[in-house]
């Protein structure tokens, strides 16, 4: 089951086993996560032509210097799998808010912020939405995290939306962004919505 997108299926076993993860996968700087969820937040809210001139302008923004070691926030033991699903979400410079607004966008899933803590450090066992709805978010098959997060999916998840297949494209692409590029993206995301202030929940796009 191939990846749509985000790190090759042998970076999520290396997650899996508690190995360190290539730095090329990581989040070049861990200041951009104030402005990665909104990033995606206004690119969503445009039209498509407009989504992807955004997403072509990430693209092609100079590569700059790691300057820091990504370390995500200490969650539950390896042998949780809600551990593991947190951090595959922080691996897209995501934080306990940003996935609450960028899952409340996309899917069905509208949870707290701490209430993705709780599942990061072990005390909310995941659901078979939540499996199917992260999955969207993250760019992989939903059988697939169901799998490895040993989640009984009782029947076949329906295909992740075009929003929530752009927002994973758009996170994996922001992640190497630093803080300032990021800034001037979500800036400019912004500018490019016009004076529109409001975010729709489960949004069908624009």
């Amino acid at each position: 089951m191939p990846s749509l997108h985000g790190e090759p299926p042998s970076s999520r076993r290396r997650f899996l086993a508690g190995l360190a993860v290539p730095d090329e996968l990581a989040p070049l700087d861990a200041a951009a996560e104030r402005w990665a969820p909104h990033i995606v937040l206004d690119a969503l809210h445009l039209p498509v032509p407009q989504r992807r001139e955004l997403r072509q302008l990430i693209h092609a923004l100079p590569q700059e210097e790691r300057i820091s070691v990504f370390t995500p926030k200490r969650l539950a033991p390896l042998a949780h799998p809600g551990g593991w699903v947190i951090r595959m979400l922080q691996y897209r410079n995501l934080g306990w808010t940003g996935m609450g607004k960028l899952l409340a966008v996309v899917t069905p899933t509208y949870l707290s912020a701490s209430t993705y803590s709780a599942i990061g450090f072990g005390r909310q066992e995941l659901t078979p939405r939540m499996v199917t709805d992260f999955a969207a978010l993250l760019g992989i098959d939903a059988r697939e995290l169901a799998a490895l997060t040993s989640v009984y999916l009782r029947e076949m998840p329906p295909p992740p939306t075009p929003e929530a297949v752009e927002a994973a494209a758009l996170l994996w692409e922001a992640r190497r962004l630093s803080v300032g590029q990021a800034r001037h993206i979500a800036e400019l995301a912004r500018s490019m919505r016009g004076d529109s202030r409001e975010y729709f929940t489960n949004s069908p796009g624009p």
